[in-house]
């Protein structure tokens, strides 16, 4: 069995390469009142900008509706990906961690952590979007959508659970480090992800999982 202080940091390395880079907060968090209109039976244009705004807006309720909303209708992959990514509490978790909000000492379960603080549904949803972004619209992937969104396959391939994790096979097409070689490959040269992008996948091929 792998040792859990090497899951753990792994864990925690993910996230400040997200750090690293150069995300960053953009939204704000005023509800606007165009967002109390419920979206199901607009036109796919105004589906789409009422998502726009819901995911601009911050609010985790209207975004989860605009996610309802839009999941099933075609040529609107990444707006899907952001949208369940600022769902799956990834970010947030990424805030904190900024913040040198949590307290490590006080983890006794790294699962349960996971657990209260991500949502493994929308960390499904958020990869399976990114995936089909990458399929139907690779040119609209940045490099932070590229580690983004290798973190959410990276952490849905292990259901949330770290032993299982380290038993799954996280190299190779189809695996978060399949879609870090396509963002290595899609990425200019000199776009600063590149570098992190193959320091995460040195972490990956490595077996620290």
């Amino acid at each position: 069995m792998k040792n859990s202080g090497i899951l753990v940091n792994g864990s925690l390395v993910l996230l400040l390469l997200l750090l690293l880079a150069g995300c960053q907060a953009i939204f704000t968090y005023s509800p606007l009142s165009f967002l109390q209109r419920d979206p199901a039976n607009l036109p796919l244009d105004q589906k789409i900008a009422w998502a726009e705004n819901a995911l601009a807006s911050g609010d985790l309720e209207a975004m989860a509706t605009a996610y309802d909303a839009i999941k099933d209708e075609s040529g609107v992959d990444y707006l899907a990906a952001n949208l369940a990514l600022e769902l799956s509490g990834v970010p947030q978790l990424l805030f904190e961690v900024i913040e040198g909000n949590i307290d490590y000492s006080a983890i006794t379960d790294m699962n349960d952590f996971l657990a209260d603080n991500v949502d493994s549904e929308y960390v499904s949803y958020a990869a399976g979007d990114f995936w089909a972004t990458l399929s139907n619209d690779p040119d609209s992937l940045t490099g932070t959508d590229y580690i983004l969104g290798a973190a959410c396959i990276l952490f849905d391939a292990g259901g949330g659970d770290l032993a299982t994790l380290a038993l799954v096979d996280v190299t190779g097409p189809g695996t978060a480090d399949g879609f870090i070689q396509q963002g290595i490959l899609n990425l200019p040269t000199d776009d600063p992800a590149v570098e992190y992008l193959n320091d995460l996948s040195g972490f990956l091929t490595d077996g620290l999982f």
